[in-house]
């Protein structure tokens, strides 16, 4: 394989809001987080990709011919493969490294811009948000893609950093393996289901519970424990406090932007249970729509592992 630049898993989870651990990719935890950063993914199997081999490939030209296919790069910093596949019904597919013996792929639409120079290249996240970077083809048919500072709503580089990401090409086939899982990319408020905003509290929840099984405290941050994500999003600002004297308590609020939405608020306490130090949490939610979220609850009460929400919010995990 050869060299690639640095952090590319970093910049394809930054273009689809997947949040990155600083040190370990974890699937699980992108998919749990993967709503916190204003998406949210509902899972299909594979097969529903098989379209792409029932339908005849329509007549395009050699470069657009040559992007159709897999590409696979590996990231330096962490050994991780990544592969693009470029269908010719418009679908990319963002395949995640495996994770506990599952792979997922992420699928969007994309554009292609073929005249322009350097050709351009459009990744169609959600109907409402698009990427826009650049690409070409290397002398030695390699695909060579802008990654650095691409998100959606961005505007389009107009040359290649010198970090720009160099793919491979090591497929012919448009076609996703079966035993890869297909996500849909959501946008937040159009979510379904489970709420995002409680979906990044709760995953927030279980690493510091998880940090603090390890450390014997809580991390004071975000970057302590190990987890780069955005703080604001376009329906909520997420924030993280270390509270207490001994820093025994950790308060993370969801606050609502839109005034149709929920805020909420989760705590993480350290218990004692039966002489044994642990931790217990909970997430409170407002009653109502609301832009302010519940002030901090208050710990069990004795023999109770459910915390105390606050007047005008609920107990809702």
């Amino acid at each position: 394989m050869s060299h690639t630049s640095s952090y590319v898993l970093k910049r394809l989870h930054r273009l689809i809001k997947l949040p990155v651990s600083s040190k370990v990719i974890a699937s699980s935890l992108l998919l749990g987080l993967l709503g916190t950063l204003g998406m949210q993914i509902s899972t299909q199997p594979s097969s529903a990709t098989a379209d792409s081999q029932a339908q005849p490939v329509p007549q395009i030209n050699a470069s657009a011919a040559q992007l159709l296919g897999q590409w696979q790069a590996k990231d330096p910093s962490s050994g991780k493969l990544v592969t693009l596949i470029f269908t010719p019904e418009d679908k990319l597919f963002i395949v995640l490294p495996p994770r506990d013996g599952s792979t997922i792929a992420i699928k969007m639409g994309y554009q292609v811009n073929l005249p322009a120079k350097p050709m351009q290249l459009d990744m169609i996240v959600s109907d409402n948000q698009t990427a826009a970077t650049i690409f070409e083809f290397t002398p030695e048919g390699k695909l060579r893609l802008e990654l650095e500072g691409i998100s959606p709503g961005k505007p389009r580089p107009t040359a290649f950093s010198a970090r720009a990401t160099l793919f491979e090409k090591i497929s012919q086939v448009t076609i996703v393996p079966q035993n890869v899982q297909v996500t849909e990319v959501e946008n937040e408020k159009g979510k379904t289901g489970q709420n995002i905003a409680e979906q990044y509290i709760s995953i927030l929840t279980k690493a510091q519970q998880s940090y603090y099984l390890k450390k014997g405290k809580f991390a004071a941050d975000m970057e302590e424990l190990g987890i780069i994500t955005n703080s604001e999003t376009e329906y909520y600002r997420y924030q993280m406090v270390r509270q207490g004297e001994n820093g025994d308590r950790v308060m993370i609020t969801a606050q609502a932007k839109a005034s149709e939405l929920p805020s909420y608020t989760g705590a993480i306490f350290e218990s004692t249970i039966s002489g044994k130090t642990t931790t217990v949490a909970g997430i409170c939610a407002t009653n109502q729509p609301s832009t302010l979220p519940p002030t901090m609850p208050k710990p069990p009460n004795s023999g109770s592992l459910e915390i105390q929400c606050p007047a005008n919010s609920h107990l809702s995990r």
